[in-house]
């Protein structure tokens, strides 16, 4: 069995390419994000969240290792690598860029529909993520 349309290759290297487009396309247009701190829906709310990432990590790559997947679903770990040099949005707290390099675990289970990821859930723990980005986590 394979993952759904080759989902986990496009997904990377959109991504790494900052092939915004190419990457929606992969997306339903009501696409739905969660994850501990965001929430986003659709096309626009996903673009900008990327968006928001390549500003703040301009160098970003990232790495999914699907871990198990069927025809509707798709879990796998991933790794975001790169240089934290532009702020960061949190909810409403702007994380100030520390320059240094940032490279970060996380999780993700993906829903599919015949044709396009329909939602994403990621999970990481918080205060790792917040020490990463130089944060005091409390």
């Amino acid at each position: 069995m394979h993952i759904p349309f080759n989902f986990a290759e496009r997904a990377t290297a959109a991504f790494n390419t900052r092939d915004l487009d190419g990457l929606l396309a992969l997306m339903s247009e009501d696409f739905h994000f969660v994850d501990p701190m965001t929430e986003t829906r659709g096309h626009e709310g996903t673009r900008a969240r990327e968006q928001a990432l390549f500003d703040a990590f301009p160098d970003v790559t990232v790495e999914m290792s699907p871990v198990a997947w069927n025809d509707r679903h798709m879990a796998m770990t991933a790794m975001f690598t790169g240089t934290f040099t532009g702020s960061l949005a949190i909810g409403d707290h702007l994380i100030p860029p520390n320059g240094k390099p940032f490279r970060f675990r996380f999780a993700g289970f993906f829903t599919f529909n015949d044709t396009h990821a329909t939602h994403e859930e990621v999970f990481y723990d918080r205060v790792t993520l917040m020490q990463t980005l130089g944060q005091d986590p409390g």
